[in-house]
This record gives C-alpha cells, structure tokens and sequence, in this order.
C-alpha cells in the first residue's frame, strides 16, 4: 500500500515539473513550438519516458529567460538522448 503511495507521488512530482515547464515555455516565452498548453505537456510525458532529466530541463529553461537560443541548448543538454550522445563523444 505504502510502495503504491510512494510512485503516486513521484508522478506527481514530475507531473509539477512538466506543468512548471510549460508554463515557462508557453505562457511566459510564448514559445512556437507547442501550439497548445496540452502539447507542451504531452511533449514533456514523451521526453521523460525516453529519459530525459526534465527537472534539469525546468531549471535550465527557466534560467534562460525565454531566450531561444538558450532554451534550445536546455534541450540539448537535458532532452531524451543527451546523456547517450555525451557518452558517445567521451567514446570518440
């Protein structure tokens, strides 16, 4: 009973950072890329179950104060695959 209390709350938890997400990039910056609220948030349901660090992302987007170019390389750095592609150059 415990343990399903327990993954209630870590959804909800990412749930806020998704919503803390979205309301930087949709309402705030007005950002182009998601044309609905909702899509924002499908889009962050999406990132995070490939793996991205979306609290990261939140910080790092919120950081950038709406600044594209910034955003993007939150993106980059905290988006699904990027912890896949830092291991690859460290390969290389």
């Amino acid at each position: 009973m415990i343990l399903l209390w327990l993954l209630g709350c870590g959804a909800a938890a990412e749930k806020e950072t998704c919503e803390l997400l979205c309301d930087e990039l949709y309402q705030t910056c007005e950002y182009d890329a998601f044309p609905t609220y909702e899509s924002c948030l499908q889009g962050c349901a999406y990132q995070q179950s490939e793996g991205a660090d979306m609290k990261g992302q939140e910080q790092c987007v919120s950081a950038a104060e709406c600044d594209t170019f910034a955003i993007l390389e939150c993106e980059h750095s905290f988006g699904a695959g990027a912890s896949q592609e830092e291991e690859e150059e460290t390969e290389e």
